[in-house]
Order: structure tokens, then sequence, then C-alpha cells
């Protein structure tokens, strides 16, 4: 075995300062370098460890960083730093029981560190344990009462246990300190059945962009939606309708899970979201010729492409005046279009916000406005779209041509 080469105290240092610039000027892999061979002459030295874990962490190689921080915090059992900065990388490689007793650990050290309680009450969020979490947000909150993100989240862990009261109480606090914060005024009208139109493109956006990550195990495996295999085994019952198109959008692409049950019949498939983390992850998939950041209808309203597909599932949960969509997609459909999407089912006539933030529609309003922008209604077929709170969520599925168009 080749020995590491002896160097001087000067070199070291030299070294070790070297990679903390590095380090500071987002050099990570020569930062990650300098550590690497400095830990090469000293590999118990858990101030290394702990470096190298900040530099994987920010190169977003999560488990080598989580790792790093591990084998500072057993050198180091007594720097919480360390202990905090392991339990933000055992958040995120999906370790959240790791991560709640690291945050435990520096939480009895230091009860009064807020960003501890924070985090804490974060994965008990994550992991559905609410009466812990609100134990934990409420802490926060004796400790900094206009802590913005933990009356925001307190308010919507009450909000998903039920208790309307309480979390109608934070919402207002969270409005008192920032009134302009629009997730907090669509889940506050959504709870007292306020008129809402559709949810605020920022809320989309941000809830999407921190769900991106689990976004396909929780949707598919934990809730049991399948909304995108349903319709396509409802296309391939019909013998009489074409069996391939030549170019589709995916409104509200997301991961790219709709797109994936349709990309073998489409020649070529374009994808629009809010969200850019959901659009990194669809990219991924290698399915769509083109991937755009941004609102459905700010897309619509600029582009010259036309379309003998459209595809939205889940996607009208966040809009509930549809009219304007309808129109413009009609105003970008070649005449042998199809147009396939999904509502939440409403009694009744029109649109409603429900109590989860999300719109639901009557099948009266699809078929109304389907008329009166230039669609008319081919198929249609009531299902269960996914689980919430362990019940199935009723909805509907549609398939939309051109009036006196043929498929």
């Amino acid at each position: 075995m080749q020995k590491t080469p002896k160097l001087s105290d000067e070199e070291l240092n030299e070294i070790f300062m070297k990679a903390g610039v590095d380090q500071q000027e987002g050099l990570l892999d020569s930062a990650k370098s300098g550590y690497l061979r400095l830990l090469e002459h000293f590999p118990d030295a858990p101030v290394l460890h702990s470096h190298l874990g900040l530099v994987y962490y920010e190169s977003g190689e999560y488990v080598q960083s989580r790792d790093s921080f591990l084998r500072a915090a057993t050198l180091a059992p007594q720097h919480m730093d360390i202990i905090f900065n392991l339990a933000l990388a055992q958040k995120k490689t999906g370790d959240l029981e790791g991560a709640i007793a690291s945050y435990k650990k520096v939480a009895k050290s230091q009860p009064d560190n807020i960003d501890t309680l924070y985090n804490l009450a974060g994965c008990y969020k994550d992991r559905r344990q609410h009466e812990k979490a609100i134990e934990a947000y409420r802490k926060v909150l004796a400790l900094s009462p206009e802590h913005l993100a933990a009356n925001s989240n307190l308010a919507y862990v009450y909000h998903l246990t039920g208790s309307v009261e309480h979390a109608v109480f934070y919402y207002k606090k969270v409005l008192e300190y920032k009134p302009d914060h629009h997730a907090a005024q669509h889940m506050l009208a959504a709870i007292t059945c306020a008129d809402a139109t559709s949810s605020p493109d920022s809320y989309v956006r941000d809830v999407f962009d921190n769900y991106s990550l689990h976004y396909e195990k929780s949707l598919v495996e934990e809730l049991e939606y399948c909304v995108p295999s349903t319709i396509r085994r409802l296309l391939d019952e019909r013998s009489d309708w074409k069996k391939r198109y030549d170019h589709g959008l995916d409104l509200g692409c997301g991961t790219g899970l709709g797109g994936q049950a349709f990309a073998d019949m489409i020649n070529e498939l374009d994808g629009i979201d809010l969200s850019t983390k959901m659009i990194e992850l669809a990219e991924a998939k290698k399915i769509y010729r083109k991937l755009y950041a941004g609102s459905i209808a700010n897309f619509l309203q600029s582009s010259k492409q036309s379309y003998d597909f459209f595809l939205a599932t889940d996607v009208f949960a966040y809009v509930g005046d549809l009219a304007e969509t309808f129109s413009l997609l009609r105003s970008h459909a070649r005449r042998d279009v199809l147009f396939c999407f999904s509502t939440e089912a409403a009694d009744g006539t029109g649109y409603r916000l429900r109590p989860t933030g999300r719109f639901a529609h009557a099948p009266d309003y699809i078929h109304q406005l389907s008329v009166q922008t230039g669609w008319t209604v081919a198929m249609s077929r009531r299902t269960s779209l996914r689980k919430e709170q362990g019940r199935w969520v009723p909805g509907d599925l549609w398939c939309l041509r051109l009036q006196d168009s043929r498929l």
C-alpha cells in the first residue's frame, strides 16, 4: 500500500485554507478534494468530516453528506452544530426518523433553539405525527410569536386535523404579519367557504416545489392515484378513435407521471408546469420534446404552436373557472384534437372551492362550458381519483373534441 506523502504543517494549513476559500466561492469539487486530502493525514478530525459534509450537502450529494456528518458526530458528540447538520442531511435522504432523533438531541441540549424546534416540527408534519408537530410549532411561537413559517405550518396542520377554529386563527395570524401571503389567503378562503376562481400561482408553485421529491411515491403508493393509466385504458378501448397523435401538450405536467401513460402514442409531447422542481424531475424521464416553466394561461397566450392532443390530469383542482383555459386551448387546437382531463366531482352546478383548498366541478358545468367554448364531450366517466385521509375522492374523467369534428 502506497503511503500518504508527509506534508509540513505549513502545507497542511495551506490546503485547509484553500479548501475553505473554494467552498465559500462555490468551487465545491476543489474544496472536496482538499478536505479528502487532509483526511488522509487526519482521519479522526471531526472538523474535516464536518466541512466535507457541508460540501457534499451543497453539491446535492446527501448520502455522502449524511455519512460525513455521522462520522463527525461520532468523533465529537458534544458539538450540536454537527448534529444539527446531520439532521438536515438525514431528512434529505428520506430518513425522517433519524432526523427526528438528531433534532431531539439538539433540542435537549439547546431547548430554545428556534431553528431546531421548527425543523423538528417539519419532520413530525412530514411523518403525519400531527400532535407532535403542533406541540413543536407552538414551542417555536412561544419563543418567536411572529415566526411566519411556524404560524403558516401550524395553521396547515390544524387544518389537516379538522381543527377549523385553530386553523382560521393561525391563517389570520399569517395575514396579520404578511397581508399578501397568497397561500394563507387561499386556504382561509377554502376553510371559510369564500368565493374564489383559481388558486394563486405562487401557492401552487410553492406546494409542488416542496412536494416534488416525494410526489410520485406519495401520490401513487400512498394515495393510490391512477388517473393517467385509467384515461389511457379508456382511450385504448375506443376502436373508433385515432391511435396516434402528432403533437401533444401536457398541462401541469408535474414529474411526468401523466405524460408517461401517453408518450408512446404521441410523436412529440411538450409539458408546462409552474414548479421548476417538478419540471426538473419530468426532464429526467426523457419523454418530452420541450418543457416550459410557467402558468398554462401565460404559455398559451404567447405560444404559436398547435396541438392535436391535450392532457390535464389532476390540474383543474387548482383552477375553478375553466372558461379562459378552455378558450385558449380551443385557439391552439387542430381539427382532430383530443382533450383529456380529470376533475374532482361537485354536486349541483358550477364549481366550488373545497375545504382542502382544491376545486371541484359539477358535470353540468363542464358540459355547458364545453358548448360555450367550442368543445363537445366525447366521453365522460365517474371514478375514484385518489385517497384523501383514507377515503376515496370522487371525480370525473373527460375526453373532449371540437364541435363538428371527427376523431
